[in-house]
C-alpha cells in the first residue's frame, strides 16, 4: 500500500499529509441478533422496509488506516445539478482509478435495487421543499409530542420513539456526521429516515454517500467516517488487504452501545415493544417510601394542547426534592457586611490621599533642589532660561512677563 501512497500527484500528497493525524470514526451497524434478544425486531424492520438501506445500515467490514488514507486523499465529487453523470464520483483503491456515476457507485457496494436506464432516482438532497416533515414527525415521535411543531435542527431526538431514534443517531454518528448532534433531528435527517421506510427506494444512495464522504474529504478537521463502506469497495475491486493496519473490526449497534448511549436508559427492554401494558403507578404511600429511600420518578411530559393557559401571574413553582434549599442571611449579618464593605472603601480612599501627598511632597523636593542648583550657578531661580544658546540680533517675540520689581513671574 505504501507503494500506491507513494503513486499520488502534488494535490494528493497534499492532502495525505493533512488525513494522517486525522482520526478514524467508528462505524456502527444494525444487528438484528440483537433486536431479536430485545424483542423488538419487526419495529426496527417496519422502520427500516427499503431493501438497499437494509443492505447497507447492515454492512459489517473491519476498517484499514491506509485504504481510509488512499480514499480520502484521491476522492474527488463532481456534481452536476440533480443528474447522474458518468464521472460523478472519482477515487483511488489499490493504485488503480475509478470514475463512477451515482448508480455505478451505488452498485459497487450492492446497494441498487433497480436496474441501469431506469427511472432516475431524486438526487436533490439539499433541499426536500416537497417533503410533509411536520406529518411524517408526528407519525414517529411519542404519543405525548405529537403536537410539537416541527424546527429543523432544533427539535430534540427524546421525542421520538425508541426505534427511530436509534436511527438518528447511527445517521448522525456513522453516515451523516456533518448534519448535526445526534440530540437534534435535522431536516436531511428525518427525510433519510422517510425514505427508509418505503418499501421501494426513493432515493438515491450513490448520491447520499458522496455527499457523506465530501465533506470529510475538503475539511481538516472532521473525523474520518465510513471505513466499512470504503473496505467493502476495495473487496469488490479484488484490493489485497494483506499487511494493512486494522483500525477497527464491525461494531453492531449492541445493547451496550445503545444503554451507553442512553437510548435504553429511559425506555427499558421490556417496554420497547409497544403494546405491552405500563406497569401501574405507585400509590401515595409507595411513592412516598420511594423519595425517602432516594429515588425519584421522572416527570410525566403534558401534551401542549392539555396544558392550562399561562396566568397573567403563575404560581411560583414548588421546589423539587432533590434540589438544593435556599440559605436565609439575617438582616443583621446583611448590614454588617454593608458596613463592613464601606470601610473597607474608606480606608481605600485614605490610601489613595495618603500617596497623592507623598508624591506631592516629593515634588517640592525637586523642585527646592533645582532653586538651590540654580542659585549656586548664580542664575535667578524664577527666571525664564532656554536651553539654547541666543544668536545675535534674536528678540524674543513673546518676552517673559515681569513684575514691579523687574523680575521675572
Amino acid at each position: 500500500m505504501e507503494d500506491y501512497l507513494d503513486r499520488l500527484n502534488i494535490i494528493q500528497r497534499h492532502k495525505l499529509r493533512n488525513l494522517r493525524p486525522r482520526k478514524i470514526a467508528e462505524h456502527h451497524h444494525l444487528d438484528w441478533e440483537v433486536f431479536e434478544e430485545l424483542g423488538a425486531r419487526p419495529q426496527m424492520e417496519a422502520a427500516v422496509r427499503s431493501p438497499a438501506w437494509r443492505r447497507l445500515l447492515t454492512l459489517a467490514e473491519p476498517t484499514y488506516k491506509e485504504l481510509v488514507l488512499e480514499f480520502y486523499a484521491t476522492f474527488t465529487h463532481t456534481q452536476k445539478g440533480n443528474s447522474d453523470h458518468a464521472n460523478a464520483v472519482q477515487f483511488t483503491l489499490g493504485g488503480v482509478e475509478h470514475s463512477l456515476s451515482y448508480w455505478e457507485f451505488a452498485n459497487a457496494l450492492h446497494l441498487n435495487s433497480r436496474e441501469a436506464g431506469g427511472p432516475p432516482l431524486r438526487l436533490d438532497l439539499a433541499d426536500p421543499t416537497d417533503f410533509p416533515s411536520q406529518a411524517y414527525f408526528q407519525s414517529i415521535c411519542l404519543p405525548d409530542s405529537v403536537d410539537e411543531q416541527y424546527v429543523a435542527s432544533q427539535m430534540r431526538a427524546s421525542l421520538l420513539r425508541l426505534e427511530w431514534r436509534i436511527l438518528n443517531h447511527l445517521m448522525c454518528t456513522s453516515y451523516t456526521p456533518s448534519a448535526g448532534s445526534a440530540n437534534r433531528v435535522t431536516l436531511r435527517t428525518l427525510w433519510l429516515m422517510h425514505a427508509m421506510g418505503r418499501s421501494e427506494d426513493t432515493i438515491q444512495l450513490g448520491s447520499v454517500l458522496a455527499r457523506t464522504f465530501t465533506k470529510p474529504a475538503i475539511s481538516t478537521t472532521r473525523a474520518l467516517v465510513c471505513g466499512p463502506v470504503i473496505t467493502a469497495l476495495a473487496r469488490n475491486y479484488g484490493v489485497d488487504f494483506t499487511g494493512m493496519t486494522l483500525v477497527c473490526a464491525p461494531s453492531p449497534l449492541s445493547e451496550a452501545t445503545l444503554r451507553n448511549q442512553h437510548l435504553l436508559a429511559r425506555h427499558g427492554r421490556q417496554r420497547w415493544i409497544e403494546g405491552l401494558p405500563r406497569p401501574p403507578p405507585p400509590a401515595e404511600g409507595d411513592q412516598a417510601e420511594s423519595n425517602a429511600a432516594g429515588g425519584r420518578r421522572g416527570r410525566r411530559r403534558v401534551p401542549r394542547r392539555a396544558q392550562a393557559p399561562a396566568s397573567p401571574s403563575p404560581a411560583p413553582r414548588y421546589p423539587s426534592p432533590w434540589s438544593p434549599h435556599p440559605v436565609v442571611v439575617p438582616i443583621s449579618d446583611q448590614l454588617a457586611a454593608i458596613s463592613q464593605q464601606n470601610d473597607r472603601i474608606l480606608a481605600g480612599q485614605e490610601l489613595l490621599h495618603t500617596r497623592l501627598d507623598r508624591e506631592r511632597d516629593r515634588g517640592r523636593r525637586i523642585l527646592s533642589g533645582q532653586h538651590y542648583i540654580m542659585s549656586y550657578l548664580g542664575l535667578d531661580p524664577n527666571a525664564v532660561h532656554y536651553p539654547f544658546v541666543q544668536s545675535p540680533g534674536f528678540v524674543d517675540e513673546y518676552p517673559p512677563p515681569t513684575g514691579d520689581g523687574g523680575d521675572a513671574v
